[in-house]
């Protein structure tokens, strides 16, 4: 598995990233101020050198396809930099801010809202002229896709892989004790409770239990799928501490009080909760598609006995949406060869290795559509899941695009985890986590 999986993208310890970030990219002149002007489409045969920086690590999908890129375009000479996730993190935020930013790189969905409002990203509406690969870009993503890639009415990243979250859970112990997947928020915690097992007797499940995150991504699936938003349509205040956001959290409280939940905080190590999936202290958790290649690599004495099933919700169906995009930073020395690249990247036969080489879901609807992706996969009891995700992709939503999106993140963070641990109750969490926002977004 890529580095940053093992470390987890989506890992709590995540959340206290950069508050550099912002500091470094407030030094950035912004598109609209005059001082930089964004890179243009070239109107030329695209040639020369392009700089590429990726953070996914030893099982990287990009690096064995950069070998046929430049076979199928010898003018173009690709300088390929990997890094771990964190170090890429900070890297890219100081190249930006100091103008020495690679021609394209990976980047982390959950970055790019700060990069975007700050203006440190390219407009790959003007530099592809509207199209991947000749065809109108608004054709080879579903609407969520569309809307994440989006900022200020043009696109600034090309979704490369995404991720929305599904209900995995072990089909072999819910067969066993005769327990239907649950398909809404009341059904999870029921049926929760039903598999989960307290073997030590201190009233505590510990064993098949459902995997709880304090975080923000887990928090959002919830908040939106029942009804609620994270900010005002303007994105100028909170609007989490609404009715449906207390109640969303008071819900995800209650799997701990009354379903089978199992809190995994940051204290547990590892977020994607591979160890207590291992140890069979977790049969249930609510995560995305790249979980399915965590499982094969780190679990594969479980073969056979995990399904993947759409998260059970209340009023709709609903997730965060994110992933991996492809970003050309506005001080690139070589936009119209990086976009170049990116298409080539982002051609179904380069996506499908998105899933073969990371296991993880590649972005685009012709590389979903992919028979690499439709065939039965023994781990999953000859059962192909990539379908459950597309549907999760349709009906997910990307965080909002605001400057001060680290601010927003750890706030929430924080206030779910102060609920789940007994320290607030949602509506004081909630409280003063919207207090923090609304300063942040005031700034």
């Amino acid at each position: 598995m890529p580095s940053r999986r093992a470390s987890t993208r989506r890992a709590v310890v995540r959340l206290a990233a950069p508050a550099a970030l912002c500091v470094a990219l407030s030094a950035c002149s912004l598109i609209g101020t005059g001082s930089v002007e964004p890179p243009k489409a070239g109107t030329g045969k695209a040639s020369g050198s392009v700089t590429v920086w990726d953070y996914y690590g030893s099982a990287t999908p990009i690096k064995p396809a950069i070998a046929a890129f430049e076979k199928a375009h010898p003018e173009i000479k690709v300088n390929y930099q990997a890094y771990d996730y964190d170090t890429m993190q900070d890297k890219l935020s100081v190249s930006i801010s100091s103008g020495s930013a690679p021609d394209l790189a990976t980047a982390d969905m959950t970055w790019v809202p700060t990069y975007a409002a700050n203006g440190a990203l390219a407009d790959l509406s003007k530099i592809s002229g509207g199209k991947v690969n000749g065809q109108p870009i608004e054709e080879q993503y579903t609407p969520g896709g569309l809307a994440a890639m989006s900022y200020q009415d043009h696109y600034v990243t090309a979704l490369y892989d995404f991720d929305a979250y599904a209900l995995y859970y072990r089909k072999d112990i819910l067969d066993k004790k005769h327990l239907q997947v649950p398909k809404t928020w009341d059904e999870l915690r029921s049926v929760s409770a039903a598999m989960a097992e307290d073997t030590n007797g201190d009233g505590k499940p510990d064993k098949y239990a459902l995997q709880v995150l304090p975080d923000t991504f887990h928090y959002a699936q919830l908040l939106f799928q029942n009804g609620g938003a994270i900010l005002s349509p303007d994105q100028s205040k909170a609007a989490f501490g609404s009715t449906a956001g207390v109640s969303a959290l008071e819900y995800m409280k209650s799997l701990l009080t009354s379903g089978g939940g199992l809190y995994w905080g940051v204290e547990q190590g590892d977020s994607t909760g591979l160890p207590g999936i291992k140890d069979e202290r977790i049969g249930m958790f609510l995560n995305g598609p790249y979980m399915m290649g965590v499982l094969k690599d780190g679990a594969k004495e479980q073969s056979g006995r995990w399904a993947v099933a759409p998260a059970p919700y209340s009023q709709q169906p609903g997730s965060y949406l994110g992933g991996t995009g492809l970003v050309i930073p506005t001080s690139a020395p070589n936009p119209s060869a990086a976009w170049v690249l990116a298409q080539f990247l982002l051609q179904p036969k380069q996506q499908e290795l998105v899933y073969t080489k990371a296991g993880a879901a590649p972005a685009t609807t012709a590389a979903l559509a992919s028979p690499v992706l439709s065939a039965p996969d023994p781990y999953f009891g000859g059962v192909s899941e990539f379908p459950v995700f597309r549907t999760a992709m349709s009906t997910a939503s990307p965080f909002p695009y605001v400057a001060s999106w680290p601010d927003i993140d750890t706030a929430l963070t924080d206030a779910v985890t102060a609920v789940l641990i007994n320290k607030a109750t949602p509506g004081q969490a909630l409280d003063k986590a919207a207090s923090r926002v609304d300063s942040a977004l005031a700034r």
